[in-house]
């Protein structure tokens, strides 16, 4: 991550002086409600990724995160076809910082995780993609990226894109944002979970009248 912050802040130098209307744009949709999930239960999240002008994207960083510790789970993801081949760019030319060979893994999300999983799964935070190039790209999408998660407790938001609080940018000719996206997301408890929490209750307001 050092290194692609160098990088960013190379390129940044240059960037301001263009005009601020450039802009990524991020759509999330799930191939299920993410709302009143049960425990154990998967849901795909499809990212798509587009520019507002073509040529302008320089450098980025896409990120999931923002769930409460325990809550969700990785299940897998994929990055655009041309991310998972040697030169491989998104836009056009925003090559990843780690590329790896083809058909060494299913995806570049399992390509990365086996190589250095703290870098792409640490904790409560998924890296998705992470490239720059020094010149701007040909494209503005769309590029697609799919996310697999597990739902496992309570409920929030799980925010994707450049998140500034990790250090990630989305850089371009017009500058560096950090814009995002969330997906709201809730879990209902198991039966026999609700269950015991009821009893527990009952037996408190019974506890009560008694004294």
């Amino acid at each position: 991550m050092r290194l692609f912050s160098s990088i960013i802040a190379g390129l940044a130098t240059f960037a301001f002086a263009a005009s601020a209307s450039a802009a990524l744009v991020i759509d999330v949709t799930s191939d299920v409600p993410t709302i009143d999930l049960n425990p154990g239960d998967q849901f795909t999240l499809t990212i798509t990724l587009s520019t507002t002008t073509a040529g302008e994207a320089q450098g980025l960083t896409l990120r999931a995160a923002g769930w409460a510790p325990g809550d969700i789970s990785f299940v897998d993801s994929t990055a655009p076809n041309e991310a998972n081949s040697a030169g491989g760019a998104i836009f056009g030319a925003i090559a990843p910082l780690v590329i790896p060979a083809v058909g060494t893994f299913p995806s570049y999300q399992n390509f990365i995780a086996n190589v250095n999983p703290g870098a792409v799964i640490d904790g409560d935070s998924i890296v998705l993609f992470n490239g720059v190039t020094t010149s701007s790209t040909t494209g503005a999408g769309p590029e697609s990226f799919t996310l697999t998660l597990q739902a496992n407790a309570g409920g929030g938001n799980i925010e994707i894109g450049a998140i500034s609080s990790f250090g990630d940018a989305y850089v371009s000719t017009s500058g560096t944002t950090a814009p995002t996206t969330t997906i709201a997301y809730s879990v209902v408890p198991e039966p026999g979970t609700a269950l015991l929490m009821g009893l527990g209750l009952a037996g408190l307001a019974a506890a009560g009248r008694r004294e």
